[in-house]
């Protein structure tokens, strides 16, 4: 697990690449899991647990989904276990890391100042890290990657913030 861990934080670095890990089915479970359950952990910094659990589940599924289509277009459907391994596993830690940072805004209140600068220095992370990943997966242009990478961010909070807006409508 060690192993596994420093492998994902090597990919945050950029300094490895997903293709440099071997194809693992118990690799892509525990990272799937993992990055479920930190997506949980955050979203429930500042939501109920029925809507954190509808949250995490979508930017779970929509990361599976997207990777899956990418690849489908691309004709790589091969490299669907390391791309998926990698991203979430790369993204579980990238969110840890984020964990304090979160609680941080949350109990100082806000996104101001300082504070949205470290905000955004980890979502500019974790974009650059997706990049560095359909990048490589998709043997494409960093830009490239980068672009694909602001799209699936951008797709994963809208859709994940109109869900609970509709979810917090239909409750209330």
């Amino acid at each position: 697990m060690i192993t596994w861990i420093k492998f994902f934080f090597q990919i945050c670095l950029f300094k490895a690449a997903p293709q440099d890990a071997p194809s693992s089915k118990s690799v892509l479970y525990v990272a799937v899991i993992a990055y479920f359950l930190v997506a949980l952990v955050i979203t429930l910094q500042t939501q109920e647990l029925a809507q954190s659990i509808v949250a995490a589940s979508i930017q779970t599924g929509l990361i599976i989904f997207v990777t899956n289509l990418v690849l489908w277009i691309r004709k790589t459907p091969e490299r669907y276990v390391q791309t998926i391994s990698a991203l979430m596993g790369a993204c579980a830690l990238i969110g840890v890391l984020a964990i304090p940072i979160l609680n941080l805004i949350i109990n100082s209140g806000g996104l101001e100042g300082f504070n949205f600068v470290l905000w955004f220095i980890f979502i500019a992370w974790e974009a650059l890290v997706v990049a560095h990943i359909f990048r490589h997966t998709m043997e494409l242009p960093f830009l490239a990657g980068l672009g694909m990478s602001l799209i699936y961010m951008y797709l994963s909070f809208a859709i994940t913030l109109r869900i609970l807006r509709v979810m917090t409508m239909t409750v209330g």
